[in-house]
């Protein structure tokens, strides 16, 4: 391997590894959240609270920030490092203002916002969503100065702390949520909640929720504090000063709508999933929350590791050849390690969300619901993922607004299979696939209200992302001659297969077991198959995960 090569995967670990601590934490938070608030009015409400901000966080902030701050900030340290530490100041001015804008506006018409987005909320869900986006939105503000530090330090490969930053922002939720449910007594609240009416627990679980959302304010400014100090460090002549006529702040701004439609109309898609899910039975919007961060886990940890810490470093190079073998070396990494967790989400999903969700307020009917949109959702994981690093294949060339048109496309395609597909799937519940699988789901008592609505959602979602990687393939093949997204998947489809019969073995075959050993040991023994054959194959990915004597004596 190259200098260059090691150089990469360094980088990308650092990220993967940042990543790791963040989602670890996340998956935590949303375990915490689920035993305490479950799958019903109250978590739905906290659900769409968070929605919005995390929206504009995005829209403004990282994935944005990603395409159009990085590049110029990255070719101007090469040249003249007081006048990247301008443009940076100059950014970060623009966005603060920006941003406190927006906040403003949505804190004001927080009422209006939350009648359009819980149109299918109780009028208590709406009162208490309203007053959760209050408490929230200001969070906004912060996380998108939080993603211009990610810039800077990524700019300057210091990739570790701006990824496991957020660690701080699930410590203060998780923080929030246990003492408040020891303040509030959560268990006297759970033995007065009827499990079979979900809408009761706004008014019972609502002081939760309220104190939840407290906690992601606080944690939101640790996310930004820490990384300031850093930040300083690094940027030479940094002043936080508006200054339109600077010519880097013109071309970020000029970079930043065709970004802001490539990244950014995937959150807007979010939003409108999120607002799609809140016109079905209530805990849609929980259940699609829920499996979205299990969705994006392997996104963050696989994809965003490898294209953060590639965009640097693209942006800077013109050889095309070059282009192209680090960017087909990142879409290797990516398709080893998501392709199975696709199958793992597909096949063995409900082992994996009982496992981390079920317990508390969260029951095994939770459970069925999340597995079947998080299974939907899975369809699409891997285009999903190799998407990112070829919109920054394409970022690094320039072009923002090719990336743009083709998010577009997905967003419409996506809305409208859902819309189309959503209602025949919430008119499946979790009663009638218990009748239909009763030796897998027997246990835990039965919540007639949960349908499976979510998936509907979630599928239209799964095969837009399809669309979006096969039309981003051909664009970057055109702008990277020889550059091939999906050539990696052809060699794993062996391994894949393997991973596959294991799986099923596995599942069937620990039912009576305890949840989480069936989990762990269905997982493992499908991702040993997956990884040996892998290796028997020669595939070099294997290297990553297998050490010692196993690396000795790889078969050719």
């Amino acid at each position: 391997m190259t200098e260059k090569g090691r150089s990469g995967r360094s980088a990308s670990a650092l990220v993967a590894l940042g990543i790791m601590f963040s989602r670890v934490s996340g998956l935590v938070r949303e375990a915490v959240f689920g035993a305490f608030l479950g799958v019903g009015g109250a978590a739905d409400a906290f659900t769409m609270a968070t929605r919005v901000p995390n929206v504009l966080q995005m829209l403004l902030g990282e994935g944005t920030l990603s395409a159009s701050f990085i590049p110029v900030y990255s070719s101007e340290l090469e040249r003249d490092e007081e006048e990247a530490g301008r443009i940076a100041g100059a950014v970060a001015a623009l966005l603060a203002l920006v941003a406190a804008t927006i906040v403003l506006l949505s804190w004001i018409f927080a009422p209006q916002i939350a009648g359009i987005m819980g149109r299918g909320f109780t009028d208590e869900g709406r009162e208490l969503t309203t007053t959760l986006m209050r408490i929230i939105f200001p969070s906004a503000g912060m996380l998108v100065l939080s993603a211009w530090c990610l810039g800077i330090l990524n700019s300057h490969r210091q990739f570790f702390l701006s990824y496991v930053a957020p660690v701080l922002w699930n410590i203060a939720q998780i923080g929030a949520v246990v003492g408040a449910a020891l303040f509030f007594g959560v268990a006297d609240v759970a033995d007065g909640v009827d499990l079979s009416d979900p809408d009761a627990n706004v008014g019972a679980l609502g002081d939760i929720a309220t104190v939840a959302a407290w906690g992601f304010f606080v944690g939101s400014a640790l996310q930004f504090l820490v990384q300031v100090p850093n930040v300083r460090k690094l940027t030479t002549g940094l002043k936080i000063r508006l200054d339109l006529k600077r010519k880097g702040l013109r071309q970020v701004v000029s970079r930043f709508g065709g970004a802001v439609l490539g990244r950014g109309v995937i959150q807007i898609s979010a939003l409108m999933d999120t607002f799609l899910a809140g016109l079905l039975v209530t805990g849609a919007v929980t259940a699609l929350g829920k499996a979205q961060v299990l969705y994006i886990l392997p996104i963050s940890l696989f994809a965003v590791s490898i294209a953060a810490a590639e965009l640097p470093v693209l942006s800077r190079l013109t050889d095309l050849d070059e282009i192209r073998d680090r960017a087909q070396s990142g879409f290797q990494r990516i398709t080893f390690f998501v392709a199975f967790t696709s199958l793992a989400y597909i096949l063995l999903g409900d082992k994996i969300v009982g496992t981390l969700y079920e317990r508390g307020q969260f029951n095994s009917d939770d459970t069925l619901l999340i597995w079947f949109a998080l299974g939907a959702y899975a369809l699409g994981l891997l285009p999903s993922a190799l998407s990112r690093l070829s919109q920054n294949a394409l970022w690094s060339q320039g072009d923002t607004a090719g990336p743009a048109r083709v998010a577009l496309v997905r967003v419409v395609i996506a809305i409208a299979i859902a819309a189309g597909v959503m209602r025949w799937f919430d008119q499946i519940g979790t009663a009638d696939i218990r009748d239909a699988l009763p030796t897998l789901y027997d246990r835990g008592e039965l919540n007639t209200e949960l349908r499976i609505g979510a998936a509907g959602i979630t599928f239209g979602s799964a095969v837009a992302a399809w669309v979006e990687a096969i039309l981003l393939w051909f664009m970057a093949r055109d702008a990277v001659p020889g550059i091939s997204p999906l050539r990696p998947l052809k060699p794993l489809l062996p391994s894949i297969a393997a991973a596959a019969v294991v799986a099923i073995l596995f599942r069937f075959g620990t039912d009576d077991l305890w949840p989480p050993l069936a989990a762990l040991l269905s997982v493992g023994f499908a991702g040993l198959a997956y990884v040996g054959v892998a290796w028997l194959r020669g595939v070099e990915e294997t290297n990553l995960v297998l050490v010692g004597p196993l690396k000795r004596y790889r078969i050719h």
